[in-house]
């Protein structure tokens, strides 16, 4: 018997409690708050469907979020760097990237032979080439 998608993430989830709760105490409580509400809105939203797996699921996540601002509070954790201003210097990266190559491929030494310098064309030995 196989078991569905969200049988695996609640299995997960009770696996890896502990390496969440630790990851999600490193977000600020803005963050934190902003989860737990959304998981709220899903759990709602799974009961009126009657999806009683996802429910189970979001309970779990629940029980985590609140746990993680526990372990938080009283362990004085710092936030973590939150991730748009991460996103922000990755896109700077690689917006910074291109330009420099830019400026490699548009810089072409003018010593350099070019390839129409290279053909000669009265030199019957470059034929015997092909």
């Amino acid at each position: 018997m196989s078991l569905s998608a969200i049988e695996i993430q609640i299995q997960e989830a009770l696996a890896k409690a502990d390496e969440w709760v630790a990851l999600l105490a490193t977000y600020s409580d803005a963050r934190l708050d902003k989860k737990l509400s959304i998981n709220r809105t899903q759990q709602v939203m799974a009961a009126e469907q009657k999806e009683e797996k996802a429910w189970e699921f979001l309970k779990i996540m629940e029980e985590i979020i609140i746990h993680a601002r526990v372990y938080k509070d009283e362990n004085n954790i710092a936030d973590m760097v939150d991730e748009l201003e991460e996103g922000i210097k990755d896109v700077e990266t690689y917006i910074q990237l291109p330009e420099v190559r830019q400026e490699i491929f548009t810089d072409t030494p003018t010593n350099q032979p070019t390839k129409r310098n290279l053909i000669k064309e009265d030199d019957k030995d470059q034929l015997s080439l092909f």
